[in-house]
């Protein structure tokens, strides 16, 4: 395939480009109908230590950082979820503005570590997308905008340092278990909206607020 500087050379003034030159020039591009795999996506990463799950001395691997460009809107299912056999480690990841959905496993099982957010763009967080014991999340932000949390999308039973969680007004549905995470302390909901089966511990304490 040619490379751009070599395309721009085709169209120079004078000059009388083909069918050929115009196929080749279309041919470069993705259209915007067209669905990329994972592995045709030039995410940003960059290496990360990993460790062990159950002793923070002792170094198991190594993971990747990814940023997620600006202008995808929906992380498939089990894409990016973590494998034993191909010990794919990812230690953190940012999401673009342009997020509308994080379908079903997708990280699930991952070494997520520090702070976790979610942008408001995102409306929908698929069931078990966050799931797994191996996750050291410190924060979670959820912001203004997501709609639906489905069944067990945050259940975190490994994040132990994950103490307070805010959830926005804009949520509407929080599905079974979505915030199984034994370490919360505090959790701050809007009136109404029904957490009897979210996974929060009975120990928590639920701080209500009201959308005036």
């Amino acid at each position: 395939m040619k490379t751009k500087e070599d395309l721009k050379l085709l169209f120079e003034n004078g000059d009388k480009p083909t069918q050929e030159d115009f196929w080749a020039l279309l041919d470069s591009y993705w259209h915007k109908d067209e669905k990329l795999k994972n592995s045709s996506l030039d995410l940003i990463a960059y290496d990360d230590f990993i460790y062990s799950s159950t002793d923070n001395t002792e170094i198991v691997g190594i993971g990747k950082k990814i940023i997620f460009h600006e202008g995808i809107k929906i992380i498939g299912g089990t894409g990016f979820a973590f494998s034993p056999t191909s010990r794919n480690y990812i230690s953190g990841v940012t999401f673009p503005n342009s997020l509308e959905r994080i379908k079903t496993n997708a990280f699930i099982s991952q070494y997520l570590t520090d702070i976790l957010r979610i942008p408001g763009s995102c409306k929908v967080i698929e069931s078990g997308a966050f799931s797994g014991l191996n996750a050291r999340i410190s924060e979670l932000i959820l912001d203004n905008g997501i709609e639906t949390i489905e069944t067990g999308a945050f259940q975190l039973s490994g994040s132990k340092n994950l103490t307070e969680l805010y959830i926005p007004k804009s949520v509407k549905s929080v599905g079974q278990n979505a915030f199984n995470i034994p370490s919360l302390k505090k959790v701050s909901a809007l009136s109404g909206l029904d957490l009897s089966s979210a996974g929060i511990p009975e120990t928590a304490k639920i701080m209500r607020y009201f959308d005036l």
